[in-house]
């Protein structure tokens, strides 16, 4: 722990940028030759692309993990213009219970960015589908915007129903005020956004998350089904895309967090742990990273909500995605589905682009909105 304090103040926080990143581009090359093989590659059947990008992707999380370097986030609009738009705080009797331990941590007003255009009334989108939905990154990094969700969001757009997709920038535990309940603040504010600003109908909302932005999607729905007295409707669907089920689990002793299918994931323990230290609840509120509004591991709830649970073969959270869904499924009334991506690793979703699984990625984004169909 001392060490990893020492990493993130400067200077040693610039040294070792400067250091991963001399001593990764003295180990690309050495990569693009190692993977040429198929019998080298993290999996036998992925594409050379595939395996490069995996590994540079592990390479890009073991430099920022150690030195917790996260986004930066803003509410002005920048690149996405006027598909930025700035959501207020709801009703304050809409946010009650769990969400009101902490006094320090209170509603804000947040960003978000629509795509593939910002939806000012419901009915210009003729009473079509719309998504929100939740980025990943562990709690620390992603803000949503179009270099971060981008392609989840046209993945979505181009094979399901849906016409439109907002993704909030909720507050990261990376930034001073953002642990736990921070970000189920915003995404209950992103939410009211949607039904109460535009009117859309919840039945039209299908609410997506992936890793942590799953985690936050089961967070919203138990809250909902906990505080009834906050008077917020059940969403049509829900999609959990590579969900974090217990984020406490990367910092129990002896415990390293994932499975051994790591060695073919880009995902790696000190990430995790990076995220759930910070994502932590205040001693004080009273709630522990064990709470069933963090912890989904033996904490399934009912809902009315149908949910599409999807995760990839090769990824390290396979076996608590797996256990998840049968948690779930096991509670009478739930309607649940699972769909293993094949040769997939975590959260394609998110870094299908980088990783060379756009086709493995809309595959799973195609089965999601037949799972949406169905569920009508």
């Amino acid at each position: 722990m001392a060490a990893q304090t020492l990493l993130t103040r400067q200077p040693f926080k610039g040294l070792w940028v400067i250091l991963a990143i001399g001593f990764n581009a003295f180990r690309l090359p050495l990569w693009m030759l190692y993977y040429i093989p198929k019998f080298l590659r993290q999996h036998p059947e992925w594409t050379y692309r595939q395996a490069i990008g995996v590994r540079i992707l592990k390479a890009y999380l073991n430099t920022i993990s150690p030195i917790a370097h996260g986004t930066s986030t803003s509410l002005s609009p920048g690149a996405e213009g006027k598909r930025w738009v700035i959501v207020k705080p709801a009703k304050p009797e809409v946010y009650t219970g769990i969400v009101k331990k902490d006094e320090e941590i209170v509603p804000e007003k947040l960003g978000g960015t629509w795509y593939p255009k910002t939806l000012e009334k419901y009915e210009e989108a003729q009473g079509e589908d719309i998504v929100l939905h939740f980025h990943g990154g562990a709690f620390v990094i992603g803000d949503g915007r179009e270099k971060d969700a981008g392609f989840a969001a046209r993945t979505i757009i181009k094979n399901t129903t849906a016409t439109h997709v907002f993704c909030p920038q909720y507050r990261l535990s990376s930034i001073k005020g953002g642990r736990f309940p921070a970000a189920l603040q915003d995404a209950i504010t992103a939410f009211q956004y949607l039904t109460e600003t535009l009117g859309i109908p919840a039945n039209k909302i299908t609410i997506s998350g992936d890793s942590a932005g799953g985690n936050l999607c089961l967070s919203l729905l138990r809250y909902i089904a906990d505080h009834p007295e906050a008077g917020l409707p059940n969403p049509a669907c829900a999609w959990l895309w590579s969900a974090w089920v217990d984020p406490g689990k990367s910092l129990k002793p002896g415990v390293s967090g994932f499975d051994p299918k790591i060695v073919t994931d880009y995902l790696n323990e000190e990430f995790g742990a990076w995220g759930a230290r910070t994502y932590a609840p205040s001693p004080k509120s009273g709630i522990t990273l064990d709470h069933p509004n963090i912890c989904f591991a033996d904490n399934a709830f009912a809902t009315p909500t149908p949910l599409f649970f999807s995760t990839g073969e090769c990824e390290a959270l396979y076996p608590d995605d797996v256990k998840l869904y049968e948690s779930f499924k096991a509670v009478p009334g739930n309607k649940v589905v699972l769909q293993v991506e094949r040769k997939a690793v975590h959260d394609i979703i998110l870094t299908g682009k980088v990783v060379g699984f756009e086709k493995e990625a809309a595959e799973a984004v195609r089965g999601a909105g037949v799972f949406l169909e169905g569920s009508r």
